[in-house]
């Protein structure tokens, strides 16, 4: 059922990540938000881990949904970037800044996930999260090269803006696996 309700979420950035090649920067600007925002409104991953049995899921796995949902999504988005041709350097620029705000959000998220780990391990699903982090991280890398490529002369802020992100990941990978 929860795929129901986050299924037009999707449909709405594969659309608009359709468009990405046809567009440019503006578009390639607006999936990366579409993504960002997906995971900034998911409210469950912030709040999934409260000590209380979910409705629909156990606790852990509402968690490990959400994040399966924005991995599925930077997957889908990084797809589209394939056929695309490098910008110059005021397009780049438009790009770093969605970036930047992506990477903003992610952070946080996995800031709050890792704040959470002594109640995941209290319901047994740490090695479920930190499985689902590191499949995270392998999106994210992927997302990383193929953006960087798209934007040469920003690919210093851009490499900043992932190692940034790279760290927090890793942390949280490091609290779920112990």
């Amino acid at each position: 059922m929860k795929f129901f309700s986050v299924a037009p979420v999707l449909a709405a950035v594969a659309f608009g990540a359709a468009s990405v090649v046809a567009q440019g920067a503006t578009a390639i600007a607006n999936g990366i938000n579409q993504v960002t925002q997906l995971s900034a409104s998911s409210t469950h991953v912030k709040h999934s881990l409260s000590g209380l049995q979910c409705s629909e899921y156990p606790v852990g796995q509402v968690l490990i949904n959400d994040f399966q949902n924005i991995v599925n999504t930077v997957v889908a988005f990084t797809d589209t970037l394939s056929d695309a041709k490098p910008l110059g350097d005021a397009d780049a620029q438009l790009v770093v800044a969605a970036l930047t705000q992506f990477v903003k959000v992610h952070q946080a998220l996995l800031n709050t996930v890792i704040g959470k780990h002594s109640l995941a391990a209290q319901f047994f699903v740490t090695a479920q999260i930190a499985a689902i982090l590191r499949t995270l991280e392998g999106g994210i890398d992927t997302f990383a090269f193929d953006l960087i490529a798209l934007i040469p002369t920003q690919s210093d802020s851009a490499n900043t803006q992932f190692s940034a992100l790279h760290v927090t990941i890793s942390n949280a990978i490091t609290v779920y696996s112990n």
